[in-house]
C-alpha cells in the first residue's frame, strides 16, 4: 500500500508491517496506525511514521544501543494489553527530540513505545521508574551543523 508522507513523498509499505496502536502516542491520539522507515541504514535512528498523517512522524530509537542496562518492568495490564506471550516479543523503541538551541540530541526513557513484534500492536508506556526521564542525552550536533541538519529534518 502506497502513503503519503511529508519527509519521504509517497513511500511503499507493506500492510502486514503497519504497526497498530490504539491510545496513539501522548499528545496524537488520533494517529493510531504507524509503519517504522528507516531512512539511512547506516545510522541507529528511525522514523515511526503515522499512516494516516502524513505531517506525523517521531524519530525513534532502540534504547538498548545507547543504554545497554535500560530494561522496563510492564504490569500484568501492559503485558494483556500487549498480548505478549513472552518477554522475547516486546521490541522497545524511544522517541528523539533535538534541542534547536544547543543541537543536543536527547531520548525519552520515561515514555517507551513497547511493540508486540508477532502481532505489531503497541503502546507509549509512561514508566513509574525514577531512573528515567524524558531527556538522556544521547549526544550533540555540533552549532553550526545543527541548523542543517534541523532544517533538513523539518
Amino acid at each position: 500500500m502506497k502513503i503519503e508522507t511529508t519527509r519521504f513523498g509517497t513511500v511503499e509499505v507493506s500492510k502486514d508491517s503497519i504497526v497498530n496502536m490504539p491510545d496513539g502516542m501522548l499528545g496524537f491520539p488520533a494517529c493510531t496506525r504507524y509503519v517504522l522507515l528507516h531512512d539511512r541504514t547506516d545510522t541507529p535512528f528511525k522514523w515511526l511514521q503515522a499512516v494516516d498523517d502524513p505531517a506525523v512522524a517521531f524519530i525513534v530509537i532502540n534504547p538498548t544501543d545507547f543504554f545497554p542496562d535500560y530494561e522496563i518492568v510492564l504490569n500484568d495490564d501492559q503485558v494483556a494489553s500487549l498480548d505478549l506471550k513472552e518477554a522475547t516479543e516486546a521490541v522497545m523503541l524511544t522517541t528523539v527530540t533535538v534541542d534547536r538551541e544547543n543541537g543536543r540530541i536527547t531520548t525519552n526513557l520515561l515514555g517507551p513505545i513497547v511493540i508486540n513484534a508477532r502481532t505489531l500492536h503497541a503502546r507509549q508506556i509512561v514508566l513509574d521508574d525514577e531512573r528515567y526521564g524524558t531527556k538522556h542525552v544521547i549526544g550533540e550536533i555540533p552549532k553550526e551543523e545543527s541548523s542543517n541538519c534541523l532544517a533538513k529534518a523539518a
